[in-house]
């Protein structure tokens, strides 16, 4: 059956994450029953494996949870099958490193959608604080558009918690699916660009705030520098791979 907002996780491993994003959500969702969450776990060796047995016992009864474990790390292209796992209206990905989520989530989102009508890509705002950015560009990038007294924040869109409708989407799905996605260069930007292909922007839901708790301060704080390390050393990223060696 189909839901009204699907939330859909890419993780590896970073069950010492997932364990507090996943619940956090969970809490954060106001309709419960028209809503899901699937998570694709990219081949992790951690224990997140065990996490996610825990966390459909845990919340199978409150909403409709599952999960996929691939058999190798397909790394961002595992979005191409997750986002084709999803029923809902809405699609939201939501990155396993994000650890607090405003409320009634589902909402905000179908609110958002429902007023920005020229807009095909939302994220939530992100909490800034002395240890991190959220990863969200700084304030030049952005022009505020406001319809019925809501505002978004018109330009570079992150994949941290942000998301699409399924009909914008399926216009787009056949060009998504040939784009060959890295951190380089990854769904996020993808998703913006081609949307802008057919008219739709992207934006920022102003003051409507998540939690990403990314850069190497909280990724010591949750013992996931190896991690992140290995993962942009794959990716060539030189400089992140510099920043989160430096604080191990």
């Amino acid at each position: 059956m189909s839901k009204k907002v699907s939330f859909v996780i890419l993780t590896w491993k970073r069950a010492n994450m997932l364990k507090i994003c996943v619940p956090k959500l969970i809490e954060s969702i106001q309709n419960k029953n028209d809503c899901e969450i699937i998570i694709f776990d990219n081949a992790s060796n951690d224990d997140t494996e065990a996490l996610l047995k825990d966390l459909v016992s845990e919340f199978s009864s409150q909403i409709d949870i599952k999960y996929y474990i691939s058999d190798k790390n397909l790394r961002l292209l595992a979005y191409k099958k997750l986002f084709k796992m999803a029923t809902g209206d809405i699609v939201i990905e939501v990155d396993d490193d994000v650890l607090a989520y405003p409320t009634a989530v589902d909402q905000v989102f179908i609110k958002y959608f429902e007023n920005f009508k020229n807009f095909g890509f939302l994220a939530l705002d992100v909490i800034q604080n002395e240890h991190t950015n959220g990863s969200k560009p700084e304030s030049h990038h952005y022009t505020d558009v406001t319809v019925n007294g809501l505002t978004v924040e018109s330009g570079p869109t992150g994949g941290w918690c942000a998301g699409f409708r399924a009909k914008d989407f399926k216009k787009i799905s056949w060009l998504f699916n040939m784009m060959p996605l890295t951190m380089k260069s990854g769904e996020d930007g993808a998703l913006q660009h081609l949307f802008k292909l057919f008219g739709k922007k992207s934006g920022i839901i102003k003051d409507q705030k998540c939690f990403h708790a990314s850069g190497s301060f909280y990724s010591k704080q949750f013992d996931q520098l190896e991690r992140d390390v290995e993962k942009y050393q794959a990716a060539g990223l030189d400089n992140f791979v510099q920043d989160y060696t430096q604080n191990k």
